[in-house]
Order: C-alpha cells, then structure tokens, then sequence
C-alpha cells in the first residue's frame, strides 16, 4: 500500500516543511490561485471550475488574514515583500489548497504569535472535522488551548514511542507510571519533560521506580492496556476497511477527480490532478509572471545589454571592406556569442536556488517538473529574441557586417539559436548539480574548453588530434561557423596595400604581387570571403544551415536532460531546520596573562 500511495496518489499525503519557500517575486494571490487551479478537480466532479477556484481563493485569504496582503509580493530575505508570518500563513493556505487527505505540519507555527497560532490550529481543526482529512502536527510550545483541540498526542524520545493515544489520557497515563503533573504546568510542557529526571515529578512511593530513560519508558508502553486497546482499534479499522471494500471506493473517487482519465487508462495512475499539457500551460503564466515580477533585475538586464554592445560597437566601428578587416569580422562575431553565452550563465544560481520549491510542487503532486522545464525554455524565448536583438542589431550594424536583410536576419538567428541552446546548457548544469558550487565548477571548465575550442582562437586544422573531440562536440562551434559563412560567403575582399607581397612605391603590377592572406591567388587582387574561411578555418559555407541544424539539435538535446532531470534526479528534499551557531575556542593566552597579574 505505501508503494501505491507515492506512486498514485502522493498528492493526498502533503507535507509542510518548517522553511517557507516560495517564488518571491509572485504576489500572494497568485502563490495561491497557482496552487488551486493545478489541484482543481475535473469537470465530472465540478462543473463549474471557474467558480470553485474563486470561492476557494476567497476563502482562504479570509480564513488566514491574507487579505490586505494578497496583492504584495511573497518576497525572500533578499526581497522585501510579505512579512515572516504571513509568509508562514501563505504556506499554510498553499498546503490547504492542495486538498490532501493527510497533511502533516512540521513546526508550522513558526513566525506565528500566540494568537495567531491558535487560530491556525483551529483552522485546522475545522479543516479536519469538514472535510474529514487527518491533521499530523509538530508545534512550538502549544498552550493548553491549541492542546485541546487534538484528538491524539504522540510521546517519542530517542526515536522509542512512549505513548500513543487520546490526548486527554496522556496525562493519566503517565501518573499511572508514576510521574505527576504539577497543577500549573501545561500538557505539552508536561509530556516534553516526562523524561527529564531533573524537570519531573514523581508521585509519592514511586521514588526509584519510576521509569528514567527511554528504553524504560518503551518497554512499560509496549506491556500497557493503553497500547492493547489501540492496536485493537487498528486491527478493527482494517477489517472494516476490508470488508467494506473502502479502498476500491477512494481509488474509483480519486480517479474521478483526475483529468483525461476517461480517455488514457495511464492518467489513473499518475498522482497529478491535472494532465500534462494543463500543467504546461498554467506553468507557462506563472513562469511569466515570475519573469517580469521583478523588473528592476529587468530594467538592469537591457541596460546592460545596450551598454555593453555600445562598447564593443565603437572598439570595432566600421571595420574595413578589405583583407585589413578580414580576421576582426570574426572577432566580432565570436565576442558577440560569446557574451550571450556568459549571460546564460545565470541559469546556474537560479536552477539551485529554486529546486526547493520545485520539489515541494512534486510532492504536493501539483505538476510534473518536466512540464516546468518545457514552460521555462517556451519563457526563455520572448526575452532572448529581444536581448539578441538589441545587442546584435547595436553591433552588427555599428561595426558594419554584410549590409543585406538576409545576412543581417540569418546572423540574428544564429546568435539567437546559440544563447538559447547555452542557457539550456547551463540549466541543465544547475539542475544536475548537488549544489551551487559544484555547478559553478563545472560551468566554468565546460566554458574553458567551448571558448578555446570554438574553432576561431584555436583553427581546427591546428587542433591536437586528442582534442579534436572538444571541437566537434561544442555547441559554439557550429554556432560560430553558421555566423562565419553567414558573414564571408558573398564577401569579395579587396587586398589591403599592407598585405601585398610585395609593396611600395615601385611595385605596381599586381600580376608581379600575392596577396598575403589565405585564400588570396597570385595575380588577383581581390579575395574571395568564402576561401578565406575554407583556408583559414576549414568552414565550408555550403555547411552553413547544416551548422544551424546541429545547433537546433543540441538545444532540443538539452532541453529533453533538462526535462529528465528535473523529474527524476533529487538531492534531497527540505524539511525540518535546525539552527548551528558557531562556538568560538576561548581565549586561553588572555586569560593566563590575567592570572599571572593576579599573581
């Protein structure tokens, strides 16, 4: 059965870590209508979706007090936005949405006041007792109040269970065995401190045999009455289970909640509400708004961009028609991929910084996390149109590439193709990474050898025989080539004076001279663009859209590890957190130059 739980029905098993974590630059409504509209059941169960969604959204703002926050940002400790308890409280309402039968809560009243973790508790309890759905909660000193509203307490010391059973019986259990429970103390403050021989009290005559550690505790539990009549209740429950065939009956509800299952007999084992392509498209929206929820890093990225191709467009301005500006046109080229490849890099920190909410969305069984993947790379495409755009079109027509529609359209093209297949690349680094450094590590080598290999610093007639793999397998490569014989290969070149052989005032006669510059023929004076590259870098421009294709091929190849990876690679899930704080050695030479004073 638990094997059948995780891998069709996981989403009726929630679990709300102690962190919160969020996307911070989504507001709160729409934190919340995300997670509602991917939990939202089919069409045979609500015929009217739209408004379920609605009245769903407005009830929890109501019922948690997010109300007058709803439209605020949920933020991060890097961006202001919602404060810790009502960051808390979206986590909560989130959870909820979701709509599982079993939620557990760990620590979830962090950040929360007294109050306010009271009426969280009571919410629950409502939630629990409407909806018929089992609470598990770990709570921060609970006062008696939020004690009372549990229907049963678990005792645990050591990893040994101590008790089990009715909350209201804990404390006559445990005077049973001969610890009392002082008259002003609280129940919970009572059962954390059962095992504390220097916290507790005992009843009179139980002086030496009252139980002391946990191994004690265990053994009187396991012999108890108390322990007899639970496993009696437990035994019961799974006979009425049987006998009323109540399992088939959730699996048939839970499948009528599903989407698409009347046609693929495949969706009644998928935990996920929703199907694929729902996912996609509601990813697609959130991953949007995520985009351009933070338009400062946006506004920050176009300037950026538009500085940085003013520079490199006056430092190349106007390159000469000749041979003299023969080698600089691929410089031109190969800095502009180059530059968009290192903007791709961000993808790294962003990969690991947001795995943890990804992961919660998967346990939650909100969506599949190949399906989040498709959405970024289908996001990816607007902006990288318009940042290839604004920095090739600067420094394309400033340093005065091949003057033609076509070639200017085909070299946007290329430079666009090539920064979508490398942020890929480096997604899929920061997905694959176990953690933040470790992918910067990576990156950095794999940029190393695409840089030097890309068949420009490097030509691949002069490559070692043992690295030409480099080249081959390198995306920039058959980028660079595409934007080379885009550049060269209607380029006639006339032959600077300086590269003639030989030159100067008595030499006249180019049938006497040789252009010195490869793919020049003695006795001409104008050299062709497309033997140029042939000679120079062994580029063919008839391999041009072929170039184009092997990129387009890498980037789908990408796009489909991205999609594997993000579905079933982990490297652990958050959960409950633990402050270390860093113990300093004391001084020892200070405090012997004190005695010796003393002395």
């Amino acid at each position: 059965m638990p094997d059948e739980v995780a891998k069709s029905y996981r989403g009726e098993v929630a679990y709300n870590q102690e962190d919160d974590v969020h996307f911070p630059t989504l507001t709160v409504r729409k934190t919340l209508e995300f997670a509602i509209k991917c939990k939202t059941p089919s069409k045979k169960m609500l015929p009217d979706p739209e408004t379920y969604q609605k009245e769903l959204l407005d009830a929890l703002l109501d019922m948690y007090g997010l109300n007058p926050c709803a439209d605020t940002i949920v933020g991060n400790a890097f961006l202001r936005g919602t404060s810790g308890g009502e960051r808390k409280r979206v986590s909560i309402a989130e959870q909820i949405a979701s709509g599982a039968s079993v939620d557990i809560w760990d620590g979830s009243t962090r950040g929360l006041d007294s109050s306010s973790a009271l009426d969280y508790v009571r919410s629950l309890r409502i939630g629990s007792d409407v909806l018929r759905t089992s609470m598990i909660v770990t709570i921060y000193q609970a006062s008696e109040n939020i004690y009372n509203l549990f229907d049963k307490v678990m005792v645990i010391d050591e990893g040994r269970q101590l008790y089990f059973g009715p909350a209201n019986k804990a404390v006559e259990y445990f005077e049973s065995i001969g610890i009392k429970k002082p008259p002003r103390q609280t129940t919970s403050d009572f059962l954390t401190g059962v095992t504390q021989t220097n916290e507790r009290k005992l009843m009179p005559g139980w002086e030496g045999r009252a139980p002391t550690t946990a191994e004690d505790f265990e053994q009187l539990w396991l012999a108890s009455k108390e322990r007899e009549e639970l496993q009696q209740q437990i035994t019961a429950f799974e006979q009425r289970l049987e006998e009323d065939d109540r399992g088939n009956e959730i699996r048939q509800f839970a499948n009528q909640v599903k989407m698409g299952t009347e046609k693929s007999k495949m969706r009644k084992l998928s935990p996920y509400t929703t199907t694929f392509f729902f996912q996609f498209d509601r990813l697609v929206r959130r991953e949007w708004e995520i985009f351009i929820g933070n338009k400062q890093a946006l506004i920050f990225k176009i300037i950026y961009n538009i500085a940085f191709a003013i520079i490199v467009g006056t430092l190349f301005i106007r390159l000469p028609s000749t041979t003299a500006g023969a080698f600089s046109r691929g410089g031109v080229l190969f800095f502009s991929m180059l530059f968009n490849t290192l903007t791709a890099q961000s993808e790294i920190p962003k990969a690991a910084t947001g795995r943890e909410v990804v992961y919660k969305h998967k346990a939650l069984a909100m969506y599949h996390p190949a399906a989040l993947s498709l959405a970024q790379t289908f996001v990816d495409l607007p902006f990288a149109t318009f940042q290839v755009l604004i920095f090739g079109s600067i420094v394309y027509w400033a340093t005065g590439l091949e003057r033609t529609g076509g070639h200017y359209l085909a070299a946007m093209l290329f430079l666009l193709i090539s920064t979508l297949c490398l942020t890929a690349f480096f997604r899929l680094i920061g997905n694959a990474s176990p953690y933040l450094d470790f992918g910067h590590t990576v990156s950095g080598i794999a940029l190393l050898y695409m840089t030097l290999y890309v068949g420009y610093l490097i030509p691949p007639t002069k490559m070692h025989r043992y690295m030409v793999w480099a080249y081959w397998a390198n995306p920039l490569a058959y980028g660079f080539k595409a934007l080379l014989c885009n550049e060269f290969k209607d380029r006639v070149m006339r032959c600077a004076d300086s590269d003639l052989i030989p030159h100067g005032p008595g030499f006249t006669n180019i049938a006497n001279q040789v252009c010195a510059i490869k793919g020049s023929i003695p006795g001409q004076r104008y050299v062709s663009g497309r033997r140029y590259i042939e000679d120079s870098y062994d580029f063919h421009a008839k391999d041009e859209w072929k170039n184009f294709l092997a990129v387009v091929g890498f980037w789908l190849l990408f796009v489909a590890a991205i999609a594997a990876v993000m579905e079933w690679v982990e490297y652990g899930n958050t959960g409950y957190s633990i402050n270390v704080y860093k113990r300093y050695p004391p001084k020892v030479a200070a405090l012997e130059d004190t005695d010796d004073d003393v002395d």
